[in-house]
């Protein structure tokens, strides 16, 4: 018999002898319950009759003598009376097996005898002649009394009934609820017994499917199943393995199996070891086995499986995890791995370099040809670098290229003794871009930055040689580009000191650390002030002012000059508006845009909104855009300059003569002034050359219709030439050094300005 159903058996024989418990005790409690419902039916509900009927007969004696009293029909009141008085005996006997009742009852028969013998005196007394009626008066009286004692007695007996049926229900009651709360228990009992009854049966059936299945797993398992004996003979193999065998061309399942796999059974037998797994390769297939041994029956199963497509999907995965998949080349993991690999075995004996490889000018093939050009242009570069270390084999000695995010490459030079190789290598590199690359069609010519770092001079782990090979390149890239630099100390030592300044900058406005400073505007003519040119000033945490050509390029590269261009922008338009509360109506406020700014798409709403704001009027608003900004997308500049026009604003050229300003597009800007670069009035005193650019750009701008002033002014000399040359207006340290606003509104304040 199986565990499961003696288990059934055991819970059957407990659930019968519960029942027959149940059955007992509701018999028992059944039967009490028979008996005090019988009380009650036999007893109390006659006692409680009879009590009433005594109560009726005992009340009616008296209107019985009073009636004999008024008719003195003796014949009537014998015969009424006697009919009462057998009713009263009949009910005193029905009531006497009341118990606790047998004192009142006594009381009841005192009183009753008593009442019977003021019947007798009274029929005594109108029977004598004459009839003494004050006698029958005094008898009915003493009726009256006794029947008022009786009363209470007869009250008491039937509160002592009730508390018997009281007591009989109760105790009714009570045997019923506890069988119900049985049987429910019972039920409760029996429910529980179900179900873990159906829990085992299901345990049960879900054993044997389980094992049904299992017993089907080698025929069903889609992959190779063996059964092998410990001398080495197949027993059993399932349909798949027969598949298998056929795509082989094989007829014996154990060729299936390595050569040596007999003396490796063996040697697990011997062992001791359940198991062993085993990787080998028949006919191009990878092969997985898993061999489990089953000691106790002196068999071996062998699961086997042809793992070749994951095995190649292996290796795509960590060919793309470690290769560039647009040119093909290893990527900056591989690169790190094998630097560190060179590393270990340099052991600080050898020099070891890393070279980085960056195409200048690369934004200019995205924004004109696309992504799908500037892809072409990294695949060309790649064969042509790959070419050039090819070529160069005995200067770029174990060197191996890789390629990095964006428009980077990096070379890693092993085993090399002398640092001018690398000075080679850039040579040979820049050479190369002699000859134009090929990207969709076109000939392209381009500029390479390489910096380089050395081991173990420059570092001694791969993330300090590329950072410090990294920073060799931007230096590279900031000077211009189209050149090569090794690594020193001071680069990263400069890189520290940017990364500081934009860490304070990036709080500068959050510490009210930006100040606004106004370098006066004055007309040659009327030597009277007609504006103010804002210029922005850092005091950094109380290190002292950090000069603008440190912190302007570093907000322009991080974004921050759009928020700091804001902010200067609504500062100096308050300022503006202050002015004219004063009084000075005519004062027009400059203010200088970056790049960034002028670029962004919301940039005249936002102007618009800062002149709403401050109540500053537009064409007491003049904005100064360098010669290089309006040239670069000129018509883009255009539109934008002419929607700023349009609002009311004034316009100027800032350091013009600088750039490379086409005539045609010069007329076309909607602008109405133009300025001056202080680098040409500097020396246009001892300079013919800077003479005569000032002069020019002066006669242009007549020519043009425009205002034209000069900055830079520091000399009585510079502003005569200026003035002869037909200038409009002038500023510089001549008049005033940049001033705090509340100098600048004394500095208006003054009639003339002395020069």
């Amino acid at each position: 018999m199986s565990t499961i159903f003696k288990k059934i058996l055991v819970v059957y024989l407990l659930v019968l002898a519960l029942g027959v418990t149940l059955s007992t005790l509701i018999y028992s409690n059944g039967h009490s319950v028979s008996r005090a419902i019988s009380s009650l039916v036999n007893d109390n509900l006659p006692h409680l009759n009879s009590i009433s009927k005594l109560r009726v007969a005992i009340f009616a004696q008296k209107p019985l003598l009073y009636e004999y009293y008024a008719t003195t029909d003796r014949k009537t009141f014998l015969h009424a009376f006697e009919l009462n008085q057998r009713e009263i005996e009949a009910s005193l006997h029905t009531i006497h097996t009341l118990s606790d009742g047998n004192a009142l009852l006594q009381k009841i028969n005192a009183y009753t005898d008593q009442i019977n013998l003021n019947a007798d005196q009274l029929d005594r007394t109108f029977t004598t002649t004459p009839i003494d009626w004050d006698r029958a008066r005094d008898i009915l009286a003493e009726v009256s009394v006794t029947e008022g004692r009786v009363s209470p007695i007869i009250d008491a007996l039937v509160t002592l009934n009730q508390q018997q049926v009281f007591m009989s229900g109760e105790n009714a009651q009570s045997r019923t609820d506890l069988m119900i709360r049985m049987v429910i228990g019972f039920s409760l009992v029996i429910s529980v017994i179900a179900i873990l009854i159906g829990y085992q049966v299901n345990a049960y059936l879900s054993e044997n499917a389980e094992r049904k299945r299992l017993a089907m797993f080698p025929e069903r398992n889609p992959s190779p199943v063996l059964r092998m004996t410990w001398e080495g003979k197949v027993v059993y193999s399932n349909p798949a393995t027969q598949a298998l065998l056929s795509q082989l061309q094989f007829a014996d399942p154990a060729q299936l199996l390595p050569d040596d796999f007999i003396q490796r059974l063996s040697a697990i037998q011997s062992s001791g070891q359940g198991s062993m797994a085993l990787e080998y390769t028949i006919k191009d297939r990878v092969i997985d086995c898993f061999v489990h041994v089953l000691e106790d029956l002196n068999i071996s199963h062998i699961y086997i499986n042809d793992i070749t497509q994951r095995k190649q999907a292996e290796e795509k995965l960590l060919h793309q995890a470690y290769h560039d998949p647009m040119t093909g080349l290893p990527n900056r993991r591989m690169f790190n791995e094998h630097l560190q690999n060179a590393i270990r075995e340099a052991n600080g004996a050898q020099m070891i370099a890393v070279t980085l490889v960056r195409i200048d000018r690369i934004k200019l093939i995205l924004e004109s040809q696309g992504y799908e050009a500037s892809d072409n242009l990294m695949q060309t570069l790649a064969l042509r670098l790959k070419d050039l270390l090819h070529a160069n084999r005995e200067l770029a000695k174990h060197a191996f290229l890789f390629r990095f995010e964006g428009a980077t490459f990096g070379i890693l030079l092993r085993y090399f003794s002398d640092s001018n190789h690398l000075l080679l290598l850039a040579e040979k590199l820049h050479e190369s871009m002699n000859t134009p690359l090929k990207a969709n069609g076109q000939e392209l010519f381009f500029t390479l930055s390489i910096g380089a770092s050395v081991f173990p001079v420059d570092g001694h782990d791969p993330e300090n040689l590329s950072r410090n090979a990294e920073a060799a390149v931007n230096r590279v890239i900031a000077s211009g580009g189209n050149s090569f630099q090794c690594y020193t100390q001071d680069m990263n030592e400069m890189a520290e000191r940017w990364l500081a300044m934009e860490n304070g900058l990036r709080r500068a406005l959050e510490r009210n650390e930006l100040v606004l400073l106004y370098q006066p505007q004055i007309n040659v003519a009327s030597n009277a002030i007609i504006g103010a040119e804002a210029l922005l000033r850092w005091n950094r945490d109380g290190q002292g002012f950090v000069s603008p050509a440190d912190f302007i390029p570093l907000a322009e590269e991080t974004g921050l000059i759009i928020p700091i261009g804001e902010w200067v922008l609504r500062t100096a338009c308050h300022q503006a508006q202050a002015i004219h509360q004063l009084g000075h109506t005519d004062f027009v406020m400059a203010v200088n845009i970056s790049a960034r700014q002028f670029q962004h798409p919301g940039f005249t709403q936002l102007v618009a909104l800062v002149l709403q704001e401050t109540g500053l009027s537009p064409t007491r608003l003049e904005l100064e855009i360098t010669e290089s900004l309006a040239m670069h997308d000129a018509e883009k500049s255009i539109a934008t300059m002419v929607a700023l026009r349009t609002i009311g604003i004034q316009l100027s050229i800032d350091d013009f003569g600088t750039g490379y300003s086409s005539l045609s597009y010069l007329k076309r800007f909607p602008i109405n002034k133009l300025k001056v670069d202080q680098s040409f009035v500097r020396n246009m005193c001892s300079n013919a050359n800077d003479a005569s650019i000032a002069k020019s750009v002066i006669l242009l701008g007549q020519s043009l219709n425009l205002t034209v002033i000069a900055e830079g002014v520091e000399t009585h000399e510079q502003l005569a030439l200026l003035k002869q040359y037909g200038c409009d207006e002038v500023q510089g340290y001549l008049f005033s050094k940049p001033v705090h606003k509340d100098s600048l509104e004394q500095f208006i304040s003054k009639p003339h300005i002395a020069g």
